[in-house]
């Protein structure tokens, strides 16, 4: 690469133009750049390489690239950055990746020095899914630090640069790339395995994030040095300084957990990131920060099966209001004496005066209420004076009343059962009431639009998604707008498509409003909507579903084996035309039917993943709109 690296500002690699210079690192220079197709912001990775050597040594360095390029593009996680593209022009081997605008975790250190246990031990866990998820895969990292942790705007950490990753698995002549003289990982981060060039596995990541783990709560790495060789040596022979001995605010737990990650032999590390971020979360919970599991639970990876105990409402308002204390009385109690008004005929109280309109029609509600007590309790007297009738006490008739009307209002405070001396509790009055009505509560309440497209899928959509086909579906781009998406087997197995990533890099929030308009078709299987579907290989996702019969099913599937589990179902009235939309906020999910409540219900088996549209086994449907939007 040109050694005048403003040179290249300007320059067109493929679809994009080179336009300013975000940043440099040992392995490459990162450009922001303007995307042509799709059109959209972009990051280009230039990398190093080897132009002054003979072309056999170059060969081994486009080789490489090709080969690690291809790892990094078969990774699909919310914590690792997807890879766009990759190619080579005029001695410029280079990638293509979404730009994030929230900066990286070394502009946050540098900025806000250490960082709390609890932040730190959120970044970690996040760093960890995103580790665990590729050491699966056989892939390490080889280059943690700081600097390749890209932060959203939203705050999630996002795992960048596996430009040193590589697959655990020699050269079919048993050479590496290591022979050329490219250094492999930054010194103030490199594990001992590492520093000494022998064979390396997982926990060589391990190591270096409890490096990071080290920085995050100290502000410095462990190790300083004038060289990098110096560097080297300690991280050789050297131990982590006992960093509660230096701050008073690190428990002792929290030190032993950075020095097991850290240990000379890979051996003595933890097995795995996510065993030590849970080590983490452990040792801060237990040295008196109760709150750190609650904190940080929605970073946690998690593979649950729905507990069949769960009890899930049929019908559950958007927003419910709080129950009131025991001792608070209802607010039609709030008057101590009720006198029947002498002025009966004003009907409109001064607008300017809240309290006094409504003690007016509390006066107006209990003088109409004794009205009617007295009219039925006569009427009633008459009724039963029969042959066979005995004497009953006229307070039956506003007992019944008031046991009918507590069942109605379902936020009223319960209250004791009336004696016969007591006298007769007055019944909330239904014109003018303080409570919210079911409109606001009932209808879908979003945040800023997110992304919205008239056509789906990676043939159709116009708009710069990333999509991602799923199984066979047939997707037809129809002229006058809109996709056809047609189930194309007989068998009840899921298709459909993904939105696996929003125009102009942006990335995926863990909550969100996913939203689809549909033309129902009579004889059509059913479909629906993709939430937080997990990336790759993985079987994890929830739907709702629903059947031109007006059914609706929400069902959770197993990560590993696919099977599903039902969390609920039910009916609704709509056809046509429909919008379907879930706002997923946590474990709290919401379905809506042309942005009314249906039903709300939990789960918390995934914490994020991807949304789109699914299709069961004959099912065809055309979708003329799809939307994300962030909760509101």
């Amino acid at each position: 690469m040109s050694d005048n690296i403003d040179a290249l500002i300007g320059k067109t690699l493929g679809t994009c133009t080179l336009e300013t210079l975000l940043g440099r690192g040992g392995m490459g220079v990162v450009y922001l750049a303007q995307q042509t197709r799709p059109h959209r912001k972009v990051a280009v990775k230039v990398l190093h390489s080897p132009v002054t050597l003979d072309p056999q040594v170059y060969q081994e360095f486009l080789a490489r690239f090709r080969r690690e390029a291809n790892v990094i593009a078969s990774l699909e996680h919310p914590h690792i950055l997807p890879i766009y593209e990759y190619n080579e022009q005029d001695h410029l081997a280079y990638l293509i990746t979404p730009y994030l605008t929230g900066g990286n975790l070394r502009h946050l250190l540098k900025k806000r020095g250490a960082l709390s246990l609890i932040d730190a031990s959120r970044y970690i866990d996040q760093a960890a899914s995103a580790l665990d998820y590729a050491h699966a895969r056989n892939i390490i990292h080889r280059d943690l630090k700081p600097s390749n942790f890209l932060l959203h705007e939203d705050g999630r950490l996002v795992l960048a640069d596996f430009g040193l990753a590589r697959i655990l698995q020699e050269t079919p002549r048993g050479q590496t790339l290591t022979q050329t003289g490219v250094l492999l990982g930054t010194p103030e981060y490199m594990a001992p395995e590492m520093v000494q060039g022998t064979t390396i596995d997982h926990h060589a990541d391990i190591y270096e994030l409890g490096v990071m783990l080290y920085e995050m709560l100290s502000g410095q790495t462990p190790f300083q040095a004038e060289t990098p060789f110096a560097l080297a040596v300690k991280q050789l022979h050297d131990s982590l300084p006992r960093l509660h001995e230096q701050r008073s605010s690190i428990p002792e737990a929290v030190d032993a957990v950075m020095q097991k990650a850290t240990a000379k032999q890979p051996a003595e590390r933890y097995n795995s990131a996510g065993e030590m971020a849970a080590a983490l979360r452990q040792a801060i919970q237990t040295a008196g920060h109760p709150q750190a599991a609650d904190d940080i639970q929605e970073y946690i990876p998690t593979v649950l099966t729905p507990s069949p105990s769960r009890q899930i409402p049929t019908r559950v308002p958007g927003v419910t209001t709080q129950p009131r204390e025991p001792s608070t009385p209802p607010p039609w109690q709030s008057a101590p004496t009720l006198v029947p008004p002498s002025h009966g005929g004003q009907t409109q109280p001064p607008v300017s005066s809240p309290s006094k309109e409504q003690r007016f029609w509390q006066i107006i509600t209990v003088g109409l209420l004794v009205v009617l007590l007295l009219t039925v309790g006569t009427f009633g007297f008459f009724l039963l004076r029969g042959p066979n009738a005995s004497p009953q006490p006229t307070a039956t008739a506003p007992a019944t009343t008031q046991q009918h009307t507590e069942t109605v209002a379902t936020t009223m405070t319960p209250r004791e059962t009336a004696t016969a001396t007591s006298a007769p509790s007055p019944p909330p009055s239904p014109t003018p009431s303080p409570t919210p009505t079911s409109k606001p509560i009932n209808t879908l309440q979003t945040g800023p639009l997110l992304y919205a497209t008239g056509m789906v899928g990676e043939e159709c959509d116009r708009q710069g998604g990333i999509w991602d086909n799923f199984n066979g579906i047939q997707i037809t781009c129809l002229n006058s707008g809109g996709t056809q998406l047609t189930h194309t087997t007989a068998t009840q197995q899921l298709q459909g498509t993904f939105l696996k990533a929003l125009a102009s890099g942006q990335a995926y929030a863990s909550d969100y409003v996913v939203q689809a308009t549909f033309r129902m078709q009579e004889n059509s299987g059913t479909f629906g909507l993709y939430f937080r579907n997990q990336p790759g290989q993985q079987q994890g996702t929830y739907t709702v579903l629903v059947a031109p019969k007006h059914t609706w099913t929400a069902t959770v599937y197993n990560n590993e084996t696919g099977a599903p589990t039902l969390l609920t179902e039910g009916t609704f009235n709509a056809g046509g035309t429909i919008t379907l939309s879930v706002k997923v906020s946590g474990a709290e999910f919401s379905f809506y039917v042309n942005k009314q409540l249906i039903e709300s219900f939990s789960d918390s088996t995934y914490t994020l993943g991807t949304a789109g549209i699914a299709l069961d086994a004959n099912a065809s449907v055309v979708c003329t709109k799809f939307e994300l939007y962030a909760i509101g």
